[in-house]
């Protein structure tokens, strides 16, 4: 059979091309340190492979090239050193700039307000809790002033990532303030009917949203609330200990300090 011009220039046209895509996966690994061989964005084939494929499988094969070797095509390394592509991960980021954006909105909002101490602002007891647990050794966790901020190897994998970006998306979007404040509310709904403490819960669901976010973010009160519904579930089940009663009684007093200093706030 007569050779087909056309065939065999397009097998050494997709040759070429596959010897750039080797060399941009091995500059990937030694600058990028991700390991796209033998992954789902390996579009690389054998040569034995590349001489059977007909005309139209030839012309497919190079654009998938084409595409792998264009600057636009670029990848980050997830936590295994995995390819992310890095247009997604760009997505993600434009998210979490904005999520810590609309945090940091918030806080500045309430960062010089004087504690119920009377000692320190909510800004400087922050500033203080945070440096506390940094020279502790642990990390500050579920602070809804400072998002996690991630780079690529802090991704278990693409589908995480999908995750993470929908869950950043979503702390960003308009509303997402009220949707937290429901949602920490009814924890504390869930708590105090426990508890059974009518005037308290009198108290905290008279406060204006504003006066319960710092309330419940900014306090000990989520804290000695929660010590008090602890040691009232062990009392439930008959496990009383001679030294409930005391810590029952600072509790309480911590609970309603902050109750007390709450509600004459201006929010």
């Amino acid at each position: 059979m007569a050779a087909n011009p056309y065939r065999e220039q397009l097998i050494a046209q997709a040759t070429n091309l596959q010897r750039g895509a080797t060399r941009k996966i091995s500059r990937l690994k030694t600058k990028v340190d991700v390991v796209v061989a033998g992954t789902e964005y390996d579009v690389r084939k054998p040569p034995r492979t590349i001489k059977r494929l007909t005309t139209r499988q030839l012309e497919v094969h190079i654009s998938r090239l084409q595409q792998f070797n264009s600057r636009s095509t670029q990848f980050v390394p997830d936590a295994h050193r995995r390819p992310i592509p890095a247009a997604e991960f760009k997505e993600y980021k434009t998210a979490e700039k904005m999520a810590v954006k609309n945090a940091q909105d918030v806080y500045n909002s309430i960062k010089d307000i004087m504690g119920s101490s009377g000692t320190e602002t909510l800004g400087q007891r922050r500033e203080k809790m945070r440096s506390d647990r940094k020279l502790a050794g642990n990390p500050t966790v579920q602070d809804p002033y400072s998002p996690r901020v991630r780079d690529p190897k802090n991704i278990a994998n693409r589908q995480a990532l999908k995750k993470l970006t929908k869950d950043e998306k979503r702390r960003s979007e308009r509303g997402w303030e009220d949707r937290e404040l429901n949602r920490q509310i009814g924890e504390f709904g869930q708590m105090i009917s426990r508890i059974a403490d009518p005037d308290m819960e009198s108290a905290v669901r008279a406060l204006t949203p504003g006066q319960f976010r710092v309330l419940w973010n900014d306090t000990n009160f989520p804290t000695a609330l929660g010590q008090k519904y602890e040691i009232k579930q062990l009392l439930v089940a008959g496990k009383d200990k001679p030294w409930f009663a005391e810590v029952l009684d600072n509790a309480f007093a911590d609970i309603w300090k902050e109750i007390n200093w709450a509600k004459k706030l201006d929010l």
